[in-house]
């Protein structure tokens, strides 16, 4: 959903993920691996591609650079299979946020997650941009400054 005129951004995120670590992964735990971190309709799309570990990495990044957006990074209140990954309009990349991803977009006045994505031979890197009308939750904290 494009944001609307009264949104703004409450959260932004990056990440960038080595593919040859994601390989190393695959190997090591395989399946086990896949099915902590990625759904089965992202397992299904990065498997029918050439090189698939670095369409994991894409999506680790993608998932990792939401989190940061939302000022959690992986915890309690959002985890790997709360991001799902798909591909909107004209093949964009595209976030759905379910259970707890679902909750906290709900607590926080979320309105849309915009996301982008790019990936190299090494290296993948996500961006993810959260937008809403702020309320209490959506808030940054600056408690460390």
């Amino acid at each position: 959903m494009p944001p609307r005129g009264d949104n703004m951004i409450l959260g932004i995120g990056i990440d960038i993920v080595e593919v040859s670590r994601v390989e190393a992964l695959l190997e090591k735990w395989g399946e086990g691996f896949l099915e902590r971190i990625f759904l089965p309709e992202e397992i299904a799309y990065c498997q029918k591609k050439k090189y698939p570990a670095q369409h994991y990495a894409a999506r680790i990044a993608v998932k990792e650079a939401v989190m940061k957006a939302f000022g959690e990074g992986w915890t309690e209140k959002i985890g790997w299979k709360d991001i799902l990954i798909n591909r909107a309009r004209k093949g964009r990349p595209g976030v759905e946020l379910l259970g707890k991803g679902e909750k906290l977009r709900e607590e926080m006045n979320v309105e849309s997650v915009l996301v982008s994505l790019s990936h190299a031979d090494s290296y993948s890197v996500a961006q993810a941009i959260i937008t809403g009308i702020p309320n209490q939750k959506s808030q940054i904290s600056n408690k460390s400054q």
